[in-house]
C-alpha cells in the first residue's frame, strides 16, 4: 500500500484549490460570505479525510514505528510552516498594510510554532499567528494520536481513534469549553480524519476497488446531495456541525470514487503536478492574494462585483502558479534537506559475492 494514489493527489490538489479560491472572493470583503468561506472549509475538509485516508493506507495493517512515522511527518509539514510563520510574522511587524487579520506579537509567534492553541482576538477565532496554520494544529494533533496507536493492527487503530475523537466532540458539544486548548480539542473537526482512515482501512482490505456499480452510483447520489447540504444550511456560521456532516460525506464519496476508479482514470500530469504542490499552494497563497488583489484593486472599484471576480479568477491562477514555483525552488530541496537530517539512511542492498 505504499503506492502513489494519483487520483488521490488529484483531490489534493482540489481541496487546495478551494481553498485559494475561497480567499481570493473572501479579500475584497469586508464582512464574512457563507458560500465564500463555506467553499474553503470544503477544502479543507477534504484535506482532513485524505489525510486520514494516506496515514492508514501507507503505515498498513500491522504495527508501524510511532517514531519513525512522526520524525516523517515533522519533515514533511513542520520546517515549510515554521517559515512561513516566520514570513508572517516579519511581515506583520514591518509591513502591517498586507494583512487583515495578523498582527505581530511575540508571545503567540511562539505559541504559533508550537502549535498550541490559543484565541487570537484580531481574527476573533481560534488561530495561530499565520491564521492558515489552524488546520495544521488539527494535522498535528491527528499524527500524535495515530502514532500513540501504532501498537495496534490498522482495523484496532482505526476504531480507537473514532471512538476517541468521537468522544471529545460529545464532550465539546455537551459542555462547550471557553479556554482555547480545550474548546479546540473537542471540535468535531477531527472526526474528518476518522472518515478517511476508514476509507484507508476498506482500501487496505480491497473492498473499495471491488465495490459494485449501484454501491457507486448511490456513493455519488449521496455525495452530491450532502454537497448542497453543506452549501443550503444556513445558521449564519461559516463552521456549522450540520454543514460539516454534508462535506465531510462530499468529501468521502469522492475519497471512495477516486479509489474505485484509480485503475482507469488516465494520468494527467498538470493536476498530478498540481497535488504534488497542494501543501505549497496553500501556504504561499495569502501572500499572493494580498499582493495581486492589493494591486489591483488600486486599479478596479472592489465594490463592482465583477470585478471581484476578475481579480479572483486570475488570483486562483496566480495562486497556483505560485504553489508551483515554491514547491519546485523551494518545498523539494527543504524536504530533501531535513530528510537527511531526520530521516535514516536507506540500507544498500547487499549483492551475493560471486560463486568460485
Amino acid at each position: 500500500m505504499r503506492q502513489k494514489f494519483l487520483t488521490i493527489q488529484y483531490l489534493r490538489g482540489l481541496a487546495a484549490i478551494l481553498v485559494l479560491a475561497s480567499h481570493a472572493l473572501l479579500y475584497p470583503l469586508v464582512g464574512e460570505h457563507l458560500a465564500y468561506g463555506r467553499l474553503g472549509w470544503l477544502g479543507v475538509i477534504l484535506f482532513f479525510v485524505i489525510s486520514g485516508f494516506i496515514m492508514v493506507a501507507v503505515t498498513g495493517d500491522g504495527k508501524f514505528a510511532a517514531l519513525d512515522f512522526l520524525r516523517r511527518r515533522f519533515v514533511r509539514i513542520v520546517p515549510m510552516y515554521w517559515a512561513a510563520t516566520l514570513l508572517a510574522a516579519s511581515l506583520a511587524l514591518f509591513a502591517p498594510q498586507l494583512f487583515k487579520t495578523t498582527v505581530y506579537d511575540g508571545a503567540e509567534l511562539v505559541m504559533s510554532l508550537l502549535f498550541i492553541p490559543f484565541y487570537n482576538p484580531v481574527s476573533e477565532g481560534i488561530h495561530p499567528l499565520y491564521k492558515l496554520g489552524w488546520t495544521l494544529n488539527y494535522e498535528v494533533f491527528f499524527y500524535i494520536c495515530f502514532a500513540l496507536l501504532a501498537f495496534l493492527g490498522a482495523g484496532a487503530r482505526v476504531v480507537w481513534l473514532t471512538v476517541a475523537f468521537t468522544a471529545l466532540a460529545v464532550i465539546g458539544a455537551v459542555f462547550s469549553p471557553e479556554p482555547a486548548v480545550p474548546q479546540f480539542y473537542t471540535s468535531f473537526m477531527p472526526l474528518a480524519f476518522c472518515a478517511g482512515a476508514w476509507l484507508g482501512l476498506a482500501t487496505l482490505r480491497g473492498r473499495l476497488g471491488a465495490l459494485p456499480h449501484k454501491v457507486v452510483y448511490a456513493a455519488l447520489i449521496i455525495g452530491l446531495a450532502a454537497l448542497v447540504e453543506g452549501f443550503a444550511f444556513d445558521r449564519g456560521i461559516v463552521e456549522d456541525g450540520f454543514a460539516f456532516v454534508g462535506f465531510v460525506t462530499f468529501a468521502s464519496a469522492l475519497v471512495l470514487l477516486a479509489v474505485r476508479f484509480e485503475p482507469v482514470l488516465p494520468r494527467i500530469a498538470l493536476l498530478e503536478r498540481i497535488g504534488d504542490a497542494s501543501y505549497s499552494i496553500y501556504l504561499v497563497h495569502i501572500y499572493e492574494v494580498a499582493i495581486l488583489a492589493g494591486v489591483a484593486f488600486k486599479l478596479l472599484d472592489p465594490a463592482n462585483i465583477w470585478a471581484d471576480y476578475f481579480v479572483a479568477i486570475i488570483s486562483i491562477a496566480g495562486g497556483t502558479v505560485a504553489g508551483l514555483i515554491m514547491y519546485s525552488l523551494v518545498e523539494k530541496p527543504v524536504l530533501r534537506f531535513f530528510s537527511s537530517i531526520f530521516l535514516p539512511k536507506p540500507t544498500p542492498k547487499r549483492t551475493a559475492a560471486p560463486a568460485e
